[in-house]
């Protein structure tokens, strides 16, 4: 089975998405630190401060073309998916495909709680479960793509044995859920393809 354009692009926005408004957030600090360096008479007179100045400019331009760019191209893949439901299937589903995913994420999250541990020395530390912090990234990038007809849920195998039994204890569940949010379509059991594992559902 292969991933929709939907499921390939989903993480990529997201992620094109965050960096670019980290990118803006950067290039607005930079603006706030040459517009200071402007304010000041005495710093305007340092040839040394007048150079940093310059610099500062530079780099919140670049800052700013950055971040115009991954929004760019994020918007770019959202009308492309958007065009592709037009045409063949229902922009309604495309929501619904976000809205489920996003829900999926956070039923399939396990809390990670810290456990106190004593050390020789008798000092108390903490540490998370790496089990769980495994299962996590993996079950972090998991997509449903809902359309007229069907409905596919990707999801990737763990690399750890304990973090896959985590998985496959919980395959009855997750059926469960994807079923209860959408009655209308009918889930086989799961069919895992090498490290990748897919619930899949036709309309009744």
């Amino acid at each position: 089975m292969k991933r929709s354009f939907f499921q390939k692009t989903f993480n990529l926005n997201l992620n094109l998405f965050f960096f670019g408004f980290i990118a803006f957030f950067l290039s607005y600090g930079f603006h706030v630190l040459s517009n200071q360096t402007k304010v000041s008479s005495f710093l305007n007179s340092q040839s040394v401060f007048v150079d940093i100045q310059s610099k500062l400019q530079v780099v919140e331009q670049y800052a700013q073309s950055l971040t115009y760019l991954l929004i760019l191209i994020a918007i770019i893949l959202i009308v492309i998916e958007l065009c592709q439901r037009i045409m063949k299937d229902s922009v309604w589903n495309y929501f619904k495909s976000v809205y489920q995913t996003l829900r999926l994420r956070q039923f399939l999250r396990q809390e990670e709680h810290s456990e106190p541990v004593m050390t020789i020395e008798n000092q108390t530390v903490t540490r998370f479960n790496p089990v769980l912090r495994s299962f996590n990234r993996v079950v972090s990038i998991c997509t449903v793509d809902v359309r007229k007809d069907s409905v596919s849920v990707f999801l990737k195998v763990p690399k750890t044995q304990q973090a896959q039994k985590l998985l496959r204890e919980m395959e009855e569940h997750i059926k469960e859920e994807i079923s209860s949010r959408n009655p209308k379509y009918y889930f086989s059991a799961p069919i895992r393809e090498k490290s990748k594992l897919w619930f899949t559902g036709a309309k009744r």
